[in-house]
């Protein structure tokens, strides 16, 4: 009968301890915050050229590779549930606004944003009652869309694809409110960038061009929790 007892007694331990968890089976967490990620980008611009081969204008294929640096607000906001006590899946969404400044020359400023919309998948390994660490790894899409303040209104968009990982580390003030800081690493890939303007739809048909934007970069960021 003792043993029963003892056995019994564990059980409910074991499940107190478990309900205690800032995360668990069946949880519904809301993320949703601001943060700042500083990318390594590269730029490879493909382009037809002419030029003379000293008896007339022929057509060559140029191709000019660019490394330089961004970086971009980002805002983002994510839904998980909880699959298993140490494993959740969640939806989400970043709006990204990327810092421009004018041009020495022309004094024109551009605007740079991009939407992100994929799934993350994190691995709660380290709780307690009031502090979770998930380790999650994000894939998704993205868009990307400049938009010039020129007297032609110049456009260049493209869809792409992203992924990356994060630590994200959630501290409970209660059983359903808390702040997380997230520390992520992105990796970013526009394939074939569209370039317009208010005259031509498609820029890119005059040279057979082919714009491709490749960017990486360490990001950190504060959110609001709210659990369910």
């Amino acid at each position: 009968m003792k043993k029963i007892i003892l056995f019994f007694a564990g059980i409910a331990l074991l499940t107190n301890n478990l309900e205690a968890q800032a995360f668990h089976k069946g949880a519904i967490v809301f993320d949703l915050g601001a943060g700042v990620t500083v990318y390594k980008t590269t730029i490879q611009d493909e382009y037809n050229s002419q030029v003379w081969n000293g008896s007339y204008l022929t057509t060559i294929r140029k191709r000019i590779d660019t490394t330089n640096n961004a970086g971009a607000a980002v805002y983002p906001l994510t839904i998980e549930y909880g699959l298993k006590n140490w494993l959740g899946v969640a939806a989400r969404v970043a709006y990204s606004n990327y810092f421009a400044e004018k041009d020495s020359l022309s004094g024109i400023k551009t605007a740079v944003r991009g939407i992100d919309a994929g799934l993350v998948f994190n691995l709660h390994l380290l709780k307690t009652k009031r502090f979770d660490l998930p380790i999650g790894l994000t894939i998704g899409y993205s868009n990307f869309e400049l938009a010039s303040k020129d007297s032609l209104s110049s456009m260049a968009k493209d869809n792409g694809f992203n992924y990356g990982f994060a630590a994200v580390p959630h501290f409970y003030f209660g059983e359903h409110i808390g702040l997380s800081v997230s520390l992520g690493y992105m990796v970013y890939t526009y394939p074939s960038i569209l370039f317009s303007n208010r005259n031509d739809a498609n820029i890119n048909d005059n040279t057979n061009r082919v714009f491709k934007l490749e960017a990486d970069g360490a990001s950190i960021g504060l959110n609001l929790v709210v659990k369910f």
